[in-house]
């Protein structure tokens, strides 16, 4: 299992693809409005959404959840060593070997349950993230549609360059994800919903990632690297 910032929500985004997703005002009794007559806008949610999942309060959330599950999978470990260690010092035929090995079982079985619940959990809050990133792209959606008086805003992706390939999975997502083919890039307000929620562009994300990515690099190969030993100093007779 892993957390770090350059998790991509694209294996996860069929949680909330919608094909022609659009936002408009609420529905009223009787048609009163036309696509004629009010201004269309694209966003693209799922570039937003990617965004919000790799920063830094996201990612450390996700990371906390990885320590504490880390923390509770050792213990169990430690218990195992333990009988493993009480296990080496006796015969078979001693009566407490029996025992130890229940022990063992019952423990053995623990972690695997642990892990299990493990990796559900944190799928739930892979999930919630994405909610929680959906929400408040949501309603930065509205307010900057208001601003700049759009009347319906459709969730898009533009271009045809598919990110994933390699599955029929991945190449789906990524085809349901761009429910318009040819939006104009005078309707995208992409670029305006991110400003006005304060998020730092893709591009800035990543240069973060890679340094950080490089600093634990260089901290570990300093760590791992032999120490060499003083020279002694020679002592000689004046």
């Amino acid at each position: 299992m892993s957390s770090n910032r350059t998790l991509s929500i694209a294996i996860l985004v069929a949680a909330f693809i919608v094909a022609g997703s659009v936002w408009t005002r609420p529905a009223m009794g009787t048609k009163s409005l036309t696509a004629s007559q009010g201004e269309t806008a694209v966003v693209d949610v799922y570039h937003l959404v990617d965004i919000l999942i790799m920063s830094e309060e996201a990612s450390n959330e996700r990371a906390e959840f990885e320590a504490q599950s880390s923390s509770q999978i050792t213990a169990y470990e430690q218990q195992l060593i333990g009988i493993q260690t009480q296990m080496s010092g006796i015969s078979q035929d001693d009566p407490q070997a029996a025992q130890l090995y229940n022990q063992y079982q019952q423990v053995s079985q623990a972690i695997q349950q642990a892990t299990n619940q493990i990796n559900a959990d944190y799928q739930s809050l892979l999930a919630q993230q994405i909610a929680n990133a959906y929400t408040t792209i949501h309603e930065a959606v509205n307010t900057v549609a208001v601003e700049q008086n759009y009347t319906f805003v459709i969730a898009t992706r533009r271009g045809a360059d598919l990110v994933q390939t390699n599955t029929l999975t991945g190449v789906t997502q990524e085809i349901l994800a761009r429910p318009l083919v040819t939006p104009p890039e005078s309707a995208d307000m992409t670029e305006a919903v991110r400003v006005h929620l304060g998020l730092p562009t893709m591009e800035e994300i990543t240069a973060q990632v890679e340094a950080e990515q490089a600093a634990a690099d260089a901290a570990a190969q300093e760590q791992d690297a032999p120490t060499e030993p003083t020279p002694a100093t020679e002592i000689t007779d004046e």
